[in-house]
């Protein structure tokens, strides 16, 4: 919630379509370009805490959305809203607004899914991308969460996306925010490799509530970002129904008439591109995430950390000064990106 978490640099939007956004923005110094940040789920703009400061200091400037069910930006119900294209033209409105021509970016979890389809629908807005442990992912209209789990089950012995029939329920939304601190230490394990017993199985993550379950907690989440979080995530901010609703809209296909609509030369990145896997994440798995990545960017360069899902909180020094290299050698020195 850019709001809460960084009330002195965050703004609220009304778009044209009518979607409130609410984000964190900082303007650059001297002639550098500006950064948007995609945040994944379960999360917000928060996630980049450890960023935005450090970027603003090396004169970059700073986009970070609450993105649409997440913070202080809306909350929609119907699925429709949550069409990965329809997102990818909040993202490109957003920019206009802020008469801000082109952007680097960067991507995590469901934000690389975004970032992937703003590369798809307007690639003249990114100059360089970057996806953290979840790689680019290429419009597919024939998404099928249970041919994935069997696929991963052949290949590595488990399933990875398990949990998405249990995010994908009508009770869901409720059962997670009425047991928040379970939801924190399924979200966030002391050990990523939690994940494999609490998430990654069918039926796993349903069994983990009914117990009420309450694993230890990553190392590096202080007591005071956890209680940000609780307040992000709280009922009365609408706990986790908004994001679950990415998950949804997926399982019921509301993006597949548009990615069939998608011409393949479409699918392809032109742009430099760094990918970051995390070799502790068991369920964005490297080989999985370069395998998907690769066929469709031109300028790839792929690093790899000894991080879980969350790398830009565990290993944030190293992320950052990883992503200020990137960008140093490809921005547009000169262009601020406004238009």
């Amino acid at each position: 919630m850019a709001s809460v978490a960084f009330p002195s640099i965050s703004q609220i939007t009304c778009l044209p379509n009518g979607a409130n956004y609410n984000y964190v923005l900082v303007e650059p110094k001297g002639n550098k370009p500006y950064i948007l940040f995609l945040h994944g789920f379960p999360s917000s703009s928060y996630d980049w805490r450890h960023q935005i400061p450090f970027f603003s200091k090396a004169g970059y400037g700073i986009i970070v959305p609450d993105l649409l069910g997440y913070g202080g930006t809306d909350k929609p119900e119907v699925l429709e809203a949550y069409r990965l294209k329809s997102m990818s033209d909040d993202m490109a409105s957003l920019l206009d607004h802020l008469q801000i021509k082109e952007v680097l970016a960067v991507g995590h979890d469901w934000g690389s899914f975004l970032l992937s389809r703003l590369a798809n629908y307007h690639p003249s807005r990114i100059t360089a991308y970057v996806f953290l442990d979840i790689g680019y992912w290429a419009p597919y209209a024939g998404f099928d969460v249970d041919a994935i789990n069997a696929q991963a089950e052949r290949r590595f012995g488990y399933s990875m996306f398990g949990y998405w029939h249990f995010f994908n329920a009508a009770d869901s939304a409720q059962i997670m925010t009425d047991n928040l601190e379970s939801s924190i230490g399924l979200a966030y394990p002391a050990d990523p490799e939690a994940l494999l017993e609490h998430l990654c199985p069918v039926g796993a993550a349903r069994k983990y509530y009914e117990k009420q379950s309450r694993g230890p907690v990553a190392a590096w989440f202080s007591p005071a970002e956890l209680a940000t979080y609780r307040h992000v995530f709280s009922a009365d901010n609408g706990g986790f129904a908004g994001g679950l609703n990415w998950y949804k809209a997926q399982m019921a296909r509301v993006n597949a008439a548009d990615e069939e609509a998608l011409p393949s030369e479409r699918y392809h990145i032109d742009k430099p591109t760094l990918l970051v896997v995390c070799t502790k994440d068991p369920v964005a798995i490297p080989a999985i995430q370069i395998e998907g990545t690769k066929p469709y960017v031109k300028e790839l360069e792929i690093e790899s950390l000894e991080s879980g899902h969350w790398v830009q909180l565990a290993k944030a020094n190293e992320v950052n000064e990883m992503l200020k290299g990137f960008f140093d050698r490809h921005r547009n020195d000169g262009l601020t990106g406004k238009l």
